[in-house]
């Protein structure tokens, strides 16, 4: 492993010419970092690309890496025996990257895996070779891990579809993140911002790295983990942009696989914890992408069990309140029979008996009497809640 310490260097005199046609950053722009003290003092980050066949796009993403001019970075390319020029591009960069590689593996959870093994950092985030990060987001992180003492630093991502990003650097969607009031719902329906989240390196060795059969949530998966054994509590939350993701032809063809697969993270809990009317039900929903070999690997404790059945009921209980919103009856009566009242805390179960209601009312198309019930009681669903759930949900199809 190379030693790719930096100074505050003019880095970007040193590094290949980029590509014609292209400008700003990371092509024809640096970060200059703000060097101030010994280059020990500040910690290791370790980023690790996993690549195949990402030619296109690879280069952008070690630039934006190496013109952090982070003094004290730790960099690898897991490649996976590319054939499209990959490996070339790689090499430009050889003498700024610390480890890189191009031979066959078993998939981007082997490739990080790897690339796990060989980091020494003290930060750990990967990040895929079509995507790159913003030009400040080391320093960002390494101010923010110094002061908060937090496991997990989380920011936003920028998405963007690769055919416009050309055209305006206003494109794109920003995404952001937010946690919930409870560990459970933390869990049940809160995606990890992957290529925004930076995580102490020896916790993600210490839950075993990312499970290698899964393709398209192991990020997901390991975020689960990390919840069950540590809470919430050390995650740290950034309003910035860290990251930019990029949307194009292959990626989009992901959205069902991904589904199904996330779905299989709860299937897996519900099985292990004795739930078989809720893991029967989310097999009949979201079972045909399930992966027979997978398990969700956590320790079955008697306090996890608990988290486990609230966890998975919060899950429930949520898409009950997506399909009542959506107006889809048919699969909000298949939740609720399902939900089981008693793990869910007493917001939940107050508002579940509401929209049952409401919905009894709707069907008997009684709605002058659900506007008499609304306006005594005072309890009015509240619709703007609903919203940004079903906007919650749209966003999970976009990962």
């Amino acid at each position: 492993m190379k030693d790719i310490r930096t100074k505050n260097k003019n880095l970007i005199s040193e590094l290949p010419i980029p590509p014609e046609g292209n400008y700003g950053w990371p092509w024809t722009e640096e970060f200059t970092f703000p060097y101030k003290n010994e280059i020990k003092e500040y910690p290791r980050i370790t980023i690790v690309t996993p690549s195949f066949n990402q030619g296109k796009f690879i280069e952008q993403t070690i630039r934006s890496v190496l013109l952090q001019n982070y003094p004290n970075l730790e960099y690898i390319i897991i490649d996976g025996g590319s054939t499209d020029g990959t490996a070339e591009i790689i090499k430009k960069y050889d003498r700024w990257i610390s480890y890189w590689v191009s031979e066959k593996d078993n998939g981007q959870s082997d490739a990080i895996n790897k690339g796990i093994g060989k980091g020494t950092g003290e930060i750990f985030n990967w990040i895929n070779s079509d995507d790159y990060y913003s030009k400040d987001t080391f320093q960002k992180i390494s101010e923010t891990f110094t002061n908060s003492g937090a496991d997990v630093i989380i920011g936003n991502y920028r998405y963007f579809e690769d055919e416009n990003e050309s055209k305006s650097k206003d494109n794109g969607k920003t995404i952001d993140f937010r946690l919930r009031e409870t560990l459970e719902e933390t869990i049940a329906f809160v995606l990890l911002n992957q290529p925004s989240s930076f995580f102490k390196l020896n916790l993600i060795k210490e839950l075993g790295g990312l499970n290698s059969d899964l393709n398209f949530v192991m990020d997901q998966d390991i975020w689960k983990k990390y919840l069950f054994r540590y809470g919430q509590k050390n995650v740290s939350i950034v309003d910035f942009m860290f990251t930019h993701f990029r949307l194009h032809s292959d990626s989009k063809t992901f959205m069902n696989e991904f589904n199904s697969e996330y779905m299989n993270i709860y299937y897996s809990i519900a099985v292990q914890t004795d739930m078989p009317k809720h893991a029967e039900f989310l097999k009949n929903i979201y079972g045909n992408g399930f992966r027979k070999n997978y398990i969700f690997n956590f320790e079955l404790t008697r306090e996890s069990i608990e988290l486990s059945r609230r966890v998975i009921n919060s899950l429930i209980y949520y898409k009950a309140r997506i399909a009542f919103t959506s107006g889809d009856i048919t699969f909000f009566k298949k939740c609720i029979e399902v939900a089981d009242p008693l793990y869910l805390n007493k917001t939940q179960r107050n508002y579940l008996m509401k929209i049952k209601i409401k919905s009894f009312l709707k069907e008997m198309k009684l709605e002058p009497l659900l506007n008499l019930w609304t306006s005594i009681t005072g309890n009015k669903v509240k619709n703007n809640n609903d919203s940004a759930d079903l906007e919650l949900e749209k966003s999970k199809e976009n990962n």
